[in-house]
């Protein structure tokens, strides 16, 4: 069976993928600012600079993977063209993926 989303189908599905990046990229940015407020700190040794260098890559990690999921996302999610034309192409292209 081949299903058919129609236009605001794919934008809302859109924008909630959006949300959820958004919310990707406000995490990795947290942990981030929580990982540079050890360094402002001044009571460095050594166990407390490996937390921090943990907290970081966590942070790292968090930020390359909100990267691909938005790579993922504009590949899967095109915004939706203005144009019936361009509707029309879209579906085509969409029903040659399957």
């Amino acid at each position: 069976m081949v299903h058919y989303s129609t236009p605001d189908q794919i934008k809302a599905c859109r924008a909630f993928a959006l949300e959820c990046n958004r919310q990707m990229f406000e995490d990795a940015q947290a942990l981030s600012r929580s990982a540079f407020e050890m360094l402002e700190d001044g009571d460095m040794d050594l166990e407390r600079f490996e937390h921090y260098r943990a907290m970081r890559r966590k942070a790292d990690l968090k930020f390359q993977e909100a990267i691909e999921h938005l790579r993922l996302l504009n590949a899967d999610f095109p915004p939706i063209p203005m144009s019936v034309n361009n509707a029309h192409r879209l579906r085509q292209q969409l029903e040659d993926r399957v």
